[in-house]
């Protein structure tokens, strides 16, 4: 079985064809999202119906529940708070509904996946430091916890004989059998690491391998359909400056 983990798509459409692209090269794979389908960009009615075509996994993310009316707001940056209500005046109330629907962490087996920190989900923590992982490492069982949130790709491995923790700096890692994972999946939609790429992870179980992807798309069409729609023009800027 292979794993196609995206998170933090942002509306950003573009980036989510290529993605899906790559998922269509993949055979037997599962498509896992990790929520912020919407928020930011400039087409969340046609993210939300492609990612709800074709995932196997839907998460909730703080954005998605903003737009839906589930959380409040107030705390989230100006520029946030105005293309969430952009986004409400875009979206039909089932598109609403389904957004409040998602769920906030899936577990299955050695797999925990959430979009911020798996403890308390509601609240989404970010997960920052290497003591934020081992926090997580110390109160969830799962050997794997996938996250995005934080839009920056990043693994931490630790040894369960030994206790150490590492950051894993190489894109595509043999699983070690010793060691449990901490992995953010970065984002398709709004990359915040200099990297303006998409950036998707793939899990094969049959190698056991963990390989992070980055995925070019038209980031000046994502551009323009932003600054068409009269969202921040820095919502626009940000995509190219993957910052």
């Amino acid at each position: 079985m292979r794993y196609l983990l995206v998170s933090d798509i942002h509306s950003n459409f573009e980036a989510l064809e290529a993605t899906l692209d790559i998922a269509d090269r993949l055979e037997d794979s599962q498509i896992m999202c990790l929520g912020d389908v919407v928020g930011y960009g400039a087409d969340p009615v046609a993210c939300i119906e492609s990612i709800g075509d074709r995932a196997n996994l839907i998460l909730a993310g703080n954005h998605d529940l903003a737009v839906a009316g589930v959380i409040p707001y107030d705390d989230f940056n100006p520029i946030a708070r105005q293309s969430i209500d952009w986004t409400r005046e875009q979206l039909a109330d089932e598109d609403k509904e389904l957004l409040a629907s998602l769920p906030l962490q899936y577990v299955d087996g050695d797999y925990c996946f959430t979009h911020a920190s798996p403890i308390d989900p509601m609240k989404f923590h970010y997960v920052r430091t290497m003591d934020d992982v081992a926090d997580i490492f110390n109160r969830i069982g799962q050997r794997f916890c996938f996250v995005g949130h934080t839009h920056l790709p990043v693994v931490v491995s630790m040894n369960e004989r030994t206790g150490r923790m590492d950051v894993v700096r190489e894109n595509k890692i043999n699983l070690d059998d010793q060691c449990r994972y901490f992995i953010n999946v970065g984002s398709i939609g709004q990359p915040r690491d200099s990297n303006p790429d998409a950036c998707v992870v793939i899990l094969d179980e049959d190698e056991s391998t963990l390989e992070f992807l980055r995925v070019p798309y038209d980031i000046s069409s994502s551009q323009q359909k932003i600054l068409s729609q009269g969202l921040p023009s820095f919502l626009a800027e940000r995509l190219v400056l993957a910052r």
